[in-house]
Parts: C-alpha cells; structure tokens; sequence
C-alpha cells in the first residue's frame, strides 16, 4: 500500500530527535512524519520541518518504515492503540529491552522487524548502533544507511544484543567515569579544572585514533608508552594491582547479566 510518509517515528525524546536529524541529511523534511503527546517534545522536530502529530495512529497508518522510539515501559499502551492500524512494510525498534519475539506477538507478524540498540553518542553523530534484522526485511540497506548517518553500525544476531549492551549500549558511562577519574587525578596534581579538561580529553581522542589507525595490537600501544623504571609504568602498573581490568569486565558482566533479565521482563 501506497504511504504519505517514508519514515514515521513514534516518540519524540532525545534519541528520536538524533534519528530525525540524521535522516534529514538524505531525506526530505516532507518524508517524515512524527508523533509523540508532548507538544514541547515536538517543538523541536516542527523547527526542522518534519510533520508532526499527536496521534500515533496518524503515524502508524501513513509510514512504510515505523519507528518506535519510546520508553519500554510505555510500549504496551502504544502498541494496544495502533495494533491492527499499520501500513508500514518495516517495523524498527530502539526500545531496549523489547526483542522482536515480543514485537511480533504485540503487533502481528506480518512486519519487517529491525531491532537497534543505539547509544547516546548518537546524538552528536558520533554513535554505535547494533542492528538485527528479521527474515521478513526486504530493504536492510535504509535502515543501516539511517543509523550509518548517526555514527557506526554492525549487524549481528539480536542473541549478542545483551553484550552489546554491556559494551557500546552502556559503554559510554564507563568513558565518563574514567574521563572524571583523569580530570580529577590531573586537578590534584595542581591543574585547574578546564586545562585537565582538555588535556584528557584530547588524551582519550588521540588514542582511539592511535587504536582505530595503528597496526599494533593495544597491548604493544600500552608497552610503547611505558618505559622500564619511568613514569607511566608506574600507574599501569598500579592498575594491574588494582585489577582496573578485572573490575571493568566485572561490571560489563553485570550489565549484561541485568540486560538479559530485562529482555526476559524481569
């Protein structure tokens, strides 16, 4: 069936608002149609030309790829409203929590599923997204290429989603909390807040580029920098007996552990 819209999103929070943004760099305002029931949400969308609306229904009758893009918790009232009242060929999901299984049951199997698991840094384009296809997607290709306009994405089994939660989902509080820890151990070392600022963060973004670009494993790039009886084998070395990696991989797991009791509504 013939649609007005090519992308309908419900939901009109942060991340939907990443998605629009992103989509708008190859689609027309005029492709895009938006509903969410608070009007200062929709705000923002209105500024950049998208159709907006209220009612989900709207969205759900008019799209061919529905995006979904509210709380999970929410989720049952919104899918009990339009159940039945979609004309999408295409159902996406960034809801975490909420696997295709589930989708299906709410919504009928007649869909397309996409299930994505973004992360924050999308909204400055800077984003990893994980995205899963159902056997019944016929054009995979719009949907990488919309989450590919908000930063990386890989696709894998929705079965890895748990542990991608516990890495790119949920990683980018692990960056901070060691970001902190670096701008703090530099302000008691006498620097003020702004310069330790910016000396760890251009710190942190030269050595994901020496990561990304450099054909050493991470661990010659540790070992590079760390000279025998100098001054940067004293703090990895203080890590070690710390087990820094042993408490990271720790907390990862119980992300992940936490995950997949969401994902089984515990």
């Amino acid at each position: 069936m013939k649609t007005k819209f090519l992308l309908g999103v419900i939901g009109a929070g942060n991340m939907a608002t990443a998605i629009v943004k992103g989509a708008l760099k190859t689609l027309k305002a005029s492709d895009i149609i938006v509903s969410d029931r608070d009007t200062e949400k929709l705000q923002e969308m209105k500024n950049n030309g998208v159709c907006t609306t209220s009612d989900n229904t709207e969205v759900s009758l008019n799209c061919k790829y529905l995006l979904f893009a509210v709380k999970p918790q929410v989720a049952p009232l919104v899918f009990d409203e339009i159940k039945g009242k979609i004309n999408a060929e295409t159902v996406i999901s960034i809801m975490a929590g909420i696997s295709v299984d589930t989708l299906k049951k709410s919504l009928g199997d007649e869909f397309g599923f996409v299930r994505v698991m973004p992360n924050t840094p999308a909204m400055i384009q800077k984003g990893m997204s994980a995205l899963s296809f159902s056997e019944k997607v016929t054009d995979k290709e719009f949907v990488i290429n919309l989450f590919n306009s908000l930063g990386k994405t890989v696709v894998l089994s929705e079965s890895d989603f748990d542990a991608v939660t516990s890495v790119s989902g949920s990683g980018p509080a692990y960056v901070y909390s060691f970001i902190k820890a670096m701008i703090d151990g530099g302000m008691d070392g006498g620097l003020d807040f702004e310069t330790a600022k910016t000396l760890t963060l251009q710190t942190i973004v030269g050595a994901c580029g020496m990561v990304e670009n450099s054909n050493d494993d991470i661990q010659t790039l540790i070992d590079k920098v760390c000279s025998k009886g100098g001054t940067t084998i004293e703090a990895v070395n203080s890590f070690i007996a710390d087990d820094l990696n042993g408490v990271i991989r720790k907390g990862m797991a119980k992300c992940k552990a936490r995950s997949k009791e969401l994902s089984n509504g515990k």
